[in-house]
């Protein structure tokens, strides 16, 4: 089965024009639409494939006037495309089933057609009226009987499998994931269509009976004749509807005389006439107002600055406590949204409970992490993880990184890659294209001498140093003489001279105690280089989640020749990021004096020099707030964090790989 480009385009513009909420990818509507070409043809080649998975939907609670909860959950936005394509495709199928008597979630019907249609019937002469709703309706629906009807309008059965697929896909409420065996979710866009196809034979049986049915979703009224009349009606309705397992709400259903006002739909039925309800409460600016005219603003609420958020880690240090279960430790760090698990006391092990990651040290529990609230784990040294959670991990491919106590990378483990065979295919055609591999590297040592270039501006705009100014015009010089280059080593040797001229002048921005004379990387011989380094590899493992998850292969560089066990794409991909998130983030934390000299160990027997346990701790919380800082992404023009921007930079790779860009465009950090 076809799936036409142009109407996944037009569902996602459907989609766009309702709510911006994220799913449970946390990419709202915004984001979407600055990724739009690329994801609308990922989606259609999963459902041309048949390998399109929905994600569960994001639940949450919504309170009731009665004191109830209502159980909504939101799709991911992609999701939300394929449901909106699905619904385009159903429309003329289920408007061939649907009775005249439902007005709730069909185009060109509403409550004031609904209401429209009862005053028919009530107008003509006094009527007994009933008026019911169905309890629990949109969790009570039975998916057998749901999937039967459906096989009844001989859809395609790629339609009907991912019909069935969108019910199946489950929920996440609380961080916990809860599969389902019945119902559609409230704030789904098939749910309201469902859920008239499935009372499209109860209303056909009750116009068959003679019935004077008027249905707006869960709510009804059925106008009789008689009470005996409507007495015998309500028997038949509650029969119809507990064969397909419903029940009416006890205390919502109704008979009212015909001299009893009712509403329905907000809607006053009165002595044969209808009433519209009032019109909301003039507002101004989103205030109401008062007699005067001017908006009743609440008094404002102020919040101090020192209380600040949470930062993003998780912190094992003991703590005593009368408490022990689970220790009320300020500094266990983590805060609802996807982040990175770091695992740094040594001792401590990671085990799965449930969906919940389980952090223990010395026998006690020590913090609780939803799974959908991580994307890596990070292990420093001698910490362990139960098989239990390595498999949940796995499953929820969330990839699993091993750093030694001193951050140096080991290894990483982490289910197979998604790697597409057209995305492969074309790495290596173009790796043996010397034009198409000397393009992208121009561009990739372009931007990091740019954004190099940006640092250096930004941070001497108050110092005016004479030697860094030299230093920019260097840079700059270097950068527009790339071209100039006329093999991929001389352009190469442009980048190794550009990196010696910006590391020197980064070195002299430095403020004391702090010295940095020149990049020293394994081992790192100086407090500075110490954090670069440990900021080089978390920004590059970062990367190589997105390269792996967008479907590419690691080691199919441009800028860096490909070898064995070197992700050189990764390493090209990071290049442009060194400046604006490591460095600057570097410089933050020594001048700005977070860091000190105590925070690093005494150079060891080979003059290296490493941050101590809580000083990483303290490093891990600055770098997560780093990556979650946002910025406007240059061509999407979408105010995202970085960690997103990471992973538009792939997409945008990817863009240049497959044709669709002249060339490779990266991020070009401004002044």
């Amino acid at each position: 089965m076809q799936f036409p480009l142009n109407e996944l385009y037009y569902a996602w513009e459907q989609v766009r024009r309702g709510s911006p909420s994220p799913g449970i990818d946390g990419i709202t509507t915004d984001l979407f639409a600055g990724v739009k070409k690329d994801e609308l043809i990922r989606l259609q080649q999963e459902l041309i494939e048949e390998i399109y998975q929905p994600y569960p939907a994001r639940g949450f609670y919504l309170p009731k006037n009665n004191g109830d909860k209502r159980l909504l959950g939101i799709p991911a936005v992609r999701d939300r495309v394929v449901q909106r394509w699905l619904l385009e495709d159903l429309y003329l199928p289920l408007e061939e089933v649907f009775t005249d008597c439902s007005y709730a979630y069909r185009p060109g019907r509403g409550i004031q057609m609904a209401v429209k249609h009862l005053y028919y019937y009530y107008q003509i002469q006094p009527k007994w009226i009933i008026k019911s709703d169905i309890r629990s309706f949109f969790d009570s629906l039975n998916w057998s009987i749901l999937l039967s009807i459906l096989e009844h309008l001989k859809l395609d059965p790629i339609i009907q499998q991912l019909v069935e697929q969108q019910l199946k896909s489950g929920i996440v409420l609380k961080g916990r994931y809860f599969p389902r065996n019945q119902g559609v979710l409230q704030g789904a866009v098939l749910s309201g269509a469902l859920a008239n196809l499935y009372l499209s034979e109860f209303d056909r049986k009750c116009l068959e009976k003679g019935i004077n049915l008027v249905r707006y979703g869960d709510d009804f009224v059925a106008a009789c004749q008689s009470l005996g009349e409507a007495e015998r009606t309500l028997n038949l309705i509650t029969q119809w509807l507990e064969r397909i397992y419903l029940q009416l709400h006890p205390k919502k259903t109704e008979i009212y005389a015909p001299d009893q006002e009712f509403t329905f739909l907000g809607y006053l039925f009165k002595k044969g006439q209808v009433y519209a309800p009032l019109p909301p409460e003039p507002r101004k600016k989103g205030y109401p107002l008062d007699p005067s005219g001017m908006p009743r603003r609440p008094r404002p609420i102020y919040i101090h600055s020192f209380l600040s958020q949470p930062p993003k880690i998780c912190s094992l240090k003991p703590k005593t406590s009368t408490q022990p279960k689970i220790l009320t430790n300020p500094k266990h760090y983590f805060v609802d949204t996807m982040t990175t698990l770091y695992i740094t006391d040594q001792g401590s092990y990671l085990k799965a409970q449930g969906y919940q990651f389980h952090i223990f040290y010395q026998r006690e529990l020590r913090c609780k992490i939803p799974v959908n609230q991580v994307s890596h784990i990070v292990l420093f040294g001698c910490c362990n993880i139960t098989h239990g959670a390595v498999r949940l991990a796995l499953t929820r491919r969330i990839p699993l990184l091993y750093l030694s106590q001193r951050g140096r990378y080991f290894g990483r483990l982490e289910t197979e890659g998604q790697a597409k065979v057209e995305y492969l295919s074309q790495q290596v055609k173009r790796a043996e294209n010397p034009e198409f591999t000397r393009l992208q590297a121009e561009n990739i040592v372009r931007a990091k001498l740019n954004n190099s270039r940006v640092l250096l501006m930004r941070l001497n705009r108050r110092r005016s140093n004479s030697s860094v100014k030299q230093a920019i015009a260097n840079l700059e010089k270097l950068r527009d003489n790339l071209p100039l280059a006329n093999s991929m080593d001389e352009l190469r040797g442009y980048e190794g001279k550009a990196a010696t001229v910006y590391f020197q002048a980064l070195g002299s921005l430095f403020q004391a105690p702090f010295t940095f004379e020149k990049r020293s990387k394994r081992p790192p011989t100086d407090p500075v280089n110490s954090l670069l380094s440990l900021g080089y590899t978390l920004l590059s493992q970062n990367m190589h989640s997105f390269v792996e998850a967008m479907g590419l292969h690691t080691h199919f560089g441009n800028l860096h020749v490909p070898r064995n066990n070197h992700p050189a794409l990764v390493s090209d991909l990071i290049e442009e990021f060194r400046a604006p998130l490591v460095d600057s983030l570097v410089v933050y934390l020594v001048n700005k004096k977070i860091f000190t000299p105590e925070d690093f160990t005494p150079p060891d027997g080979r003059n290296g020099v490493y941050l101590h346990p809580d000083s990483l701790k303290k490093f891990l919380k600055h770098w997560e707030e780093k990556l979650h800082s946002e910025m406007t992404h240059p061509y999407t023009q979408y105010k995202v964090s970085m960690r997103r921007c990471l992973e538009l930079q792939v997409r945008e790779y990817i863009a240049s790989l497959m044709g669709d860009t002249d060339g490779y465009r990266p991020m070009l950090w401004t002044k």
